[in-house]
């Protein structure tokens, strides 16, 4: 299988995903982060970015939280479907405690909006 950049994605939204559970450093989420953003662009620019919607339907929040960034500005009323119900989970209605943050995340970004360039 060759390597193209919705493979490169999918190995940064693994990554990412995995040093959430690990509690691993903010360093290498960040460094993830990008690598994720700047393969998102190209997909988004080729016109690739319907490759990427089975994911804001996905079972793990990471993922669904990071898509629903990365495609916010492909299709703005999903994307602000899942970030809104992200928002609202919490330890109590059983999210993870090391997807808490995400869910604050996800509330400060229907608060304050995604960038216009984003990725």
């Amino acid at each position: 299988m060759e390597k193209d950049d919705v493979y490169y994605i999918f190995e940064a939204l693994k990554k990412r995903d995995e040093i959430l559970i690990k509690g691993k450093s903010t360093r290498q989420y960040n460094k993830y982060f990008d690598i994720m953003c700047k393969y998102a662009r190209r997909v988004i620019d080729a016109g690739r970015q319907d490759e990427l919607l089975p994911l804001l339907d996905s079972d793990n929040v990471s993922y669904r939280h990071d898509i629903a960034g990365l495609l916010y500005h492909c299709y703005p009323e999903k994307c602000n479907q899942v970030l809104k119900e992200i928002s609202e989970m919490s330890v109590e209605t059983g999210l993870q405690k090391y997807y808490i943050n995400l869910s604050v995340a996800a509330g400060m970004a229907l608060e304050i909006g995604i960038p216009e360039d984003f990725p």
